[in-house]
């Protein structure tokens, strides 16, 4: 089948949507032709072309000190006025391809786009600015909810999310956002700045940026906190200095990545939900929280007085590793009675051991932020019984604890293939092990994928590898199955959290490679997890589906069908593909 394109009015410049299922245009320099999602042969002739791939963010604008102008009283937040000052900015908005390619037209005058990255990126993003902008420290749980909805209302239109935010709470609003976000599959990157973007010194410029890079090319499954060149996992960052650039701190965990001369992601450290249920967000957060630190001579009387309702759960925030006085019968009575959290705790103490047996739940590494956060989450799930409540507490259910994290263990004895290569080269030292592992990970698990072999994937796991990493050709072993529609295989690794929105170096998904090659169980499988094809894809499939129609492809358009398009979706002539096949009857099958 050939491919249909929509041109633009230049003859050296086409414009085509991209065939992947996140939301993207293709861009080339010249004509090209664009691998069918209907296609259904495995060996495909694709004419080489110099093409980029563009990648949406959405930036909700909450306030902060990022986007405040100088006013006669002070900073303040001035409405409108971010995406007309950012515009002015050459290295935030490539006006010259914005006109050429009619960006306004097709996005919204709201739409600005990064200039090309060096791995032949676009970021366009849309800012969706709040009306009042808000300083953080007004920042309520109905605001982080309203935060949560917006992305759950745009997800499948968006690669990645950007929320700008002041930074006296924006730990909070990070750790809380990394709880109501269930089954995230895409990044979500909360940053600021201590200095507004306008002023000629300033930290905001560099971590917008960093930020829109980070969200617009790389899947990270989290809710993260980017900030000096360092992105954090949200529910482990805490505010640490008010007069540095380098304002916050994660003390339990190495950041995520680094942005020096290049970005460098430590994927050993992302969090991957090993689930495949789709992203939702639980706005719902319990208000009847509170965080109560100890300190020599505290009365009785003052903890009676912090737990009386309508108090339902407070973070007890203790000495050292999680100590607390011993000596005091009358200050632990109180807190037995309780339900309570606290922070680190060891068990080689007995003024530790003894919160233990007052019935109170340690919260191992948590920082306050996060773990008062989690149980205002945590209290808000009315359909679980208390045990229950107490039970999910004491899990890690955002990589915010360390307690239950196993970590990547490098284990070369059971693997002769690694072996017989570490000593060919004569190399003995873990971290060129490491290097080999990590290198020949990828091309050996695509293989394991393609046939179907599990327990290969499995020792792989065993040994450390990361199974979400892509080959040469930036396709993932999931990519790999879903073409084979190898299901159980696809079942596997959707489990250990691969992701559905990876794509490989022609933008495609693993959806779209089950479309082409027609495994429809696949497709089935990959959208129960939350795969869909994006608002501009859905926009072009209806000429493909005219085309299958024409074709009386009922096949491919069940499987159109089951990965979200709609076949009233009218093609480039305006006829839908019921109207081309011409039978209600025929039409009747897919409902």
């Amino acid at each position: 089948m050939t491919m249909l394109s929509r041109a633009l009015s230049q003859p050296t410049l086409e414009l085509t949507e991209s065939s992947d299922v996140s939301p993207t245009r293709t861009i080339s320099l010249h004509p090209c032709r664009r691998r069918m999602l209907s296609s259904c042969t495995s060996i495909e002739i694709i004419e080489p072309v110099t093409s980029y791939i563009e990648e949406r963010v959405l930036v909700i604008n909450t306030g902060g000190t990022i986007g405040m102008t100088p006013h006669p009283d002070g900073l303040s937040p001035e409405p409108n006025a971010f995406v007309k000052n950012l515009r002015k900015l050459p290295f935030f908005h490539d006006e010259k391809y914005a006109k050429e390619t009619r960006l306004s037209e097709y996005y919204g005058d709201e739409t600005l786009v990064l200039p090309l990255s060096k791995d032949k990126k676009r970021i366009v993003y849309t800012i969706l600015e709040y009306n009042p902008l808000l300083d953080s420290s007004n920042m309520t749980t109905e605001d982080w909810a309203k935060i949560g909805k917006d992305i759950e209302k745009n997800y499948e239109s968006y690669d990645g999310f950007v929320v700008l935010h002041g930074t006296d709470t924006m730990a909070y609003t990070a750790s809380a956002l990394s709880f109501m976000c269930e089954h995230l599959g895409k990044p979500i990157i909360v940053t600021g700045s201590q200095v507004p973007i306008y002023e000629m010194r300033n930290d905001g410029r560099d971590n917008l940026l960093g930020a829109l890079l980070i969200a617009g090319q790389f899947v990270i499954p989290e809710v993260c906190l980017y900030f000096y060149n360092k992105l954090y996992r949200g529910n482990r960052t805490t505010k640490v200095d008010t007069e540095s650039f380098n304002a916050f701190a994660s003390p339990n965990l190495t950041p995520l990545a680094t942005a020096e001369v290049g970005i460098t992601i430590n994927w050993d450290t992302v969090w991957r939900a090993n689930t495949t249920a789709k992203f939702q967000v639980s706005p719902e957060l319990n208000r009847n929280v509170g965080l109560l630190r100890l300190f020599p001579g505290i009365t009785t009387a003052t903890i009676r007085a912090f737990l009386q309702p309508p108090m339902e759960g407070v973070v007890l925030e203790t000495y050292g590793s999680g100590n607390a006085p011993d000596n005091r019968d009358d200050l632990l009575a109180e807190l037995k009675e309780a339900t309570c959290l606290r922070g680190t705790v060891s068990p080689f103490y007995h003024t530790g051991t003894v919160l233990l047996k007052a019935g109170l739940i340690p919260g191992s590494d948590m920082t306050p932020e996060a773990a008062l956060s989690k149980l205002s989450y945590v209290l808000a799930k009315k359909d679980l019984c208390l045990d229950a409540k107490k039970k999910m507490m004491a899990q890690n259910l955002r990589g915010e604890m360390s307690a239950e994290l196993a970590g990547a263990k490098l284990c070369m004895r059971d693997s002769r293939f690694i072996q017989a290569i570490a000593k060919f080269l004569s190399i003995s030292c873990k971290e060129e092990l490491e290097a080999i592992r990590d290198a020949l990970t990828p091309s050996l698990a695509c293989a394991a994928a393609k046939t179907g072999d599990i327990e290969t994937l499995e020792a792989l796991k065993e040994m450390g590898s990361n199974l979400c990493l892509c080959d040469y050709d930036g396709r993932t072993p999931l990519h790999v199955a879903a073409c084979e529609g190898n299901h159980k295989v696809v079942e596997y690794l959707l489990g250990l959290g691969a992701s559905v929105y990876a794509k490989d170096r022609y933008g495609d998904t693993p959806l779209s490679n089950a479309v082409r090659f027609r495994k429809k169980e696949v497709v089935k499988l990959l959208r129960k997890t939350g795969a869909h094809f994006s608002k501009d894809e859905l926009d072009e499939a209806g000429t493909e589906l005219c085309c299958l129609a024409a074709c009386s492809d009922l096949v491919g358009l069940e499987i159109f069908r089951l990965a979200g398009a709609d076949l009233n979706k009218p093609g480039y002539d305006g006829r839908t593909a019921i109207r081309v096949v011409g039978s209600r009857d025929t039409y009747s099958t897919f409902k």
